[in-house]
């Protein structure tokens, strides 16, 4: 039962950070980069707000995510708005030079020292047999009402109708008066935002440092690419499949003597990203294209 409780907090996570690299790749076609980088400014800026400025906590959390907004807002005009429409795979060189300038931003301001958004302040309970914390429980509730509402949204309600149908077909949303360009910069927002949660979620749970941002980007990559790329709720359902073999794999002893050591548990991601490019490129959820 414990593997199973690891298991919904690394995949609540991952399914966060997912989720907004999903829904851009789904409208833009666009891969960024830089998303382990934004996921670490929303988990830094936080820190930063509550334990430094000393503002509340649930102050520092929205900042937070508004600091991961701008600086996506920023990241789109500068980095992919000029480009993503020339040629598919110029946003990733852009974003790539803008993960290594994040990287140096982030060096510069926070140092390698790692920081935890609440250090010593976590309640631990146990029921049977698991340990786990009350943030914890928080923030996986979090996450589930936080997919529900983008159930909603992009089902229920006229916005999702739009943002469905620009990614269906983006000149014949134009022809129906849909505003595609406008969309695009609002997903790009909404996927820094939900990038910064995943780093708020990171630093209250775990710590937080420059080296993580790399490993996040590749897991965060592998869903998405099981789950058939831009493919939203695919993405969701292999992020939380790739944490769960992470906690059922790797860190235990098997048959009582084979043992694969924690430090190979970024292995799993980057073994979906073969498998599934070798076999099924075109992911789980998704059904291959015809070609003439």
């Amino acid at each position: 039962m414990q593997f199973l409780a690891n298991g919904l907090i690394a995949g609540s996570l991952a399914a966060l950070i997912a989720g907004g690299l999903a829904l851009v790749y789904g409208v833009l076609g666009v891969f960024n980069l830089a998303l382990g980088q934004m996921v670490l400014i929303g988990g830094y800026a936080t820190w930063w707000l509550y334990q430094v400025v000393e503002l509340p906590f649930i102050i520092s959390v929205f900042g937070g995510m508004a600091i991961g907004a701008l600086v996506a807002w920023i990241s789109f005009e500068i980095f992919v708005k000029p480009f993503y429409k020339r040629h598919v795979f110029l946003p990733l060189v852009t974003t790539i030079a803008l993960s290594m300038i994040l990287d140096g931003i982030i060096l510069l301001l926070f140092k390698e020292r790692p920081r935890s958004i609440l250090p010593s302040m976590k309640r631990m309970m146990e029921f049977g047999g698991v340990r786990i914390s009350t943030e914890q429980i928080s923030l996986i509730l979090f996450t589930l009402v936080l997919l529900v509402c983008f159930a909603y949204i992009l089902h229920s309600t006229a916005f999702g109708r739009r943002i469905r149908a620009v990614v269906q077909g983006e000149h014949t949303a134009i022809s129906l008066g849909i505003c595609a360009p406008s969309l695009h910069c609002f997903l790009f927002i909404m996927s820094g935002v939900l990038a910064a949660c995943g780093g708020i979620f990171l630093g209250i749970d775990q710590n937080i440092t420059p080296t993580l941002a790399f490993p996040i980007t590749i897991k965060a990559y592998a869903a998405i690419i099981a789950g058939g790329k831009g493919n939203f709720w695919g993405a969701i359902f292999c992020a939380y499949l790739i944490a769960f073999i992470e906690q059922y794999a790797i860190g235990i002893h098997w048959f009582g003597s084979f043992y694969i050591p924690a430090g190979y548990q970024q292995v799993v991601a980057l073994l979906f990203i073969i498998t599934f490019l070798l076999f099924r490129p075109y992911g789980l959820f998704s059904s291959a294209s015809r070609r003439a």
